[in-house]
Formats: structure tokens, sequence, C-alpha cells
């Protein structure tokens, strides 16, 4: 693997690269209901806002190879802060060379926002990256995530 460093987003020089990226990772997501247009929402939240997440950059400073969107929540059922691994997406040029691998291990050491669990999602029509999560020690829980769009008030 080359050296990728694991830096999170600060200012919006990758953002035409990062709002690439999260099109691709949605681009056959059609039954999720994800809207690209609120993208740039998105990094503008998180630049704005760093205590309630982060976009970290995947590169080697010239190329951007991936990106990973974190945020945090706390739960009593952990007893502690779970780490959302909302996102975590490698450029197909740059797969299988262990990048997000190394990212997930960067992860367990640095601990972002004081995390006891990582928790996150895997589409079932992506079984190389649940296989390299439960390469990882990520376990299926058994429980299924709800969720319900909450309308704007008035």
């Amino acid at each position: 693997m080359s050296s990728v460093e694991f830096v999170t987003m600060i200012d919006r020089r990758w953002a035409p690269d990062v709002l690439r990226m999260m099109g691709e990772l949605y681009a056959d997501g059609e039954d999720l209901h994800v809207n690209p247009a609120t993208f740039p929402s998105t990094i503008d939240y998180l630049l704005e806002n760093p205590g309630s997440g982060r976009i970290v950059l995947l590169t080697d400073g010239r190329v951007l190879h991936g990106y990973a969107l974190l945020a945090w929540y706390w739960s009593n059922e952990w007893g502690g802060v779970v780490l959302l691994l909302d996102e975590l997406f490698v450029d197909e040029e740059f797969r299988g060379r262990g990048i997000a691998t190394s990212f997930l291990k960067h992860i367990e050491q640095e601990r972002p926002f004081g995390a006891v669990v990582v928790a996150l999602e895997v589409s079932s029509r992506n079984p190389r990256a649940r296989s390299l999560y439960e390469s990882m020690g990520f376990t299926d829980r058994h429980l299924r995530m709800m969720t319900r769009r909450l309308v704007p008030s008035p």
C-alpha cells in the first residue's frame, strides 16, 4: 500500500472529490432515498460543527483515495460514545490495497470522540465490504435499524 494518511477535512479543498465519491457511493442506492443535492450541506455542516462529526480524507497528500464520514452519539447500552462510521468509501482504482483496513485500525487506535464502540451499516449488495468488516471483528447484532424521515416544521 502506498503511504496514505487519514486527515480530518478542515476546508473545502477536497470538496469536489468528496462530493464525486459520495455520488458514487450512493449510485446504486435508489431504494435509500438519498438526495445528492444535500451532500454539500453535509460538508458544510461538519466543517462548521466539528464537535458533531467529521469527514476524514484518505489521501497521500496529492490524490484523494477515499473518505470516511464519522458521527457520534452516547449510548446507555454501550456505556459510552458510539462512533458511527456513517460512510467509508475508497475510490475504485485504490481498492484492494489495504486502505480501508488501515483506516479501521487507525480508528481503533485513535478512538475519535472517545468512542468505546464503532457501529456501521453495510449493504447486503456489498459482500466484499461485509467480509472486510467481519475480518476486523465487526459482528451482526441481529437487530434491524428502522428509520422515519421527519417532516419539516411549518
